[in-house]
């Protein structure tokens, strides 16, 4: 029998590349109230962009303000990953999930299938989120919204992050046990046909941002970002406005090249730029998912173990080396660490590999020297930090 992970390469290497442009699903607006809190619809009290959370009592400065990921693996292993101080992250992880009422019955080949009778179950989840829970790997401590197709119809559940609660048992969601496709045309990985066709009907005030950032995760694998960006309502098959449309306008981009074997790959990392007023610029910084040979062998051998990174145990080896690799990279020193220092507040925005790398760049930035671990001898995580970090534009340095 084929293996889970060996089954991740064989179905990201024949669909991930070509997934965005798939045919988009027919959407369903029959959103259903269940009594069951698994099912059960959440309300935010808080605008599509939410404010900056206070951190007068954090001693590090946050470098990165919000976190947004779509169907992203987890990244670590028997260490928290949240804001200084066990504070939540600002921003939401998404992935997608079907359930039915119905019974499920299943083919021979249908080796990530369960049979069960009928009665509320899940069918499938995103892959990518779950493919690291069985071995102990967690999310962030951040909001969290499950974006489900229940018997056909779009519903969703919005789970929200408390900083009083250490841990929150959504951070291991999707469970490892349930089914999870992974063969093209069965999987529910991809940005257009799944993701921005449920977040279309969640509500505004929770999924209006998140909606509109799909563009910039998207975009990456673009071979003309400028033109992705511009051109985005027109050529998505869900006709979304896009973060060209919030007013962000890209500022900087690097490709980062790596290779496995005979297999070379080209990843873009991109700034995007919005200039409020005079005196004020948001920006996004966007990491491309896995899209080659060279990325998806991140996330399988003795890339699944542990290790350390920027003064933080237990961290994914793959995820890790990726994001070494690209920070280490000469085009991250000259081209994308200038511009984030020109912006005052920085969102990070990443599907699949992308969303990882976005939780491990922001897990580094955020902690301040100061909170790297105690008496930490290594001067590699030191560099770690000192090679990622840049410095913060503020309204006295504009």
């Amino acid at each position: 029998m084929i293996s889970l992970k060996a089954t991740f390469i064989i179905a990201l290497m024949a669909n991930l590349a070509s997934s965005e442009q798939q045919v988009g699903m027919s959407l369903r607006n029959n959103s259903k109230n269940d009594k069951n809190n698994n099912k059960q619809n959440t309300d935010l009290s808080q605008s599509s962009y939410p404010s900056t959370e206070d951190t007068s009592s954090y001693s590090a400065q946050l470098l990165v303000d919000y976190l947004y990921t779509y169907g992203a693996p987890s990244i670590t292993l028997n260490t928290h990953q949240s804001n200084p101080n066990n504070a939540c992250i600002p921003g939401i992880r998404a992935y997608t999930e079907d359930m039915t009422t119905q019974s499920t019955t299943c083919e021979w080949y249908q080796f990530w299938c369960q049979e069960q009778s009928a009665g509320l179950h899940t069918t499938n989840v995103d892959f990518a989120s779950q493919i690291n829970i069985k071995d102990g790997y967690m999310h962030p401590k951040m909001d969290t919204l499950i974006l489900r197709s229940v018997d056909g119809a779009y519903e969703y559940n919005y789970q929200r992050c408390s900083d009083g609660t250490y841990e929150h048992n959504f951070q291991w969601w999707p469970d490892s046990g349930v089914p999870s496709e992974m063969v093209p045309g069965s999987h529910i990985h991809s940005l257009d046909d799944h993701y921005e066709a449920r977040l279309m009907r969640v509500k505004q005030s929770i999924g209006g941002l998140l909606t509109s950032l799909v563009s910039a995760a998207r975009c990456t694998y673009a071979d003309s970002v400028w033109q992705c960006l511009r051109n985005y309502r027109s050529d998505s098959i869900n006709r979304i406005p896009g973060v060209s449309a919030l007013g962000y306008q890209l500022l900087a981009e690097m490709q980062h090249q790596s290779s496995f074997m005979s297999s070379t790959d080209s990843d873009a990392v991109i700034v995007l730029k919005n200039d409020v007023n005079d005196s004020y610029r948001k920006c996004i910084i966007s990491f491309e998912g896995s899209d080659g040979l060279a990325d998806l062998t991140e996330f399988v051998g003795w890339n699944n173990n542990p290790t350390s990174y920027c003064g933080r145990n237990g961290v994914h080896s793959g995820v890790k080396n990726e994001l070494w690799s690209i920070t280490h990279d000469s085009q991250y020193a000259s081209i994308i660490k200038p511009a984030l220092e020109t912006c005052h507040e920085v969102m990070c925005i990443g599907h699949s590999l992308g969303g990882s790398l976005c939780n491990l760049f922001t897990m580094c930035a955020n902690q301040g020297k100061e909170n790297l671990e105690n008496g930490y001898s290594d001067e590699s995580q030191w560099d770690d930090y000192n090679t990622l970090i840049w410095t913060k534009m503020t309204s006295d340095s504009w």
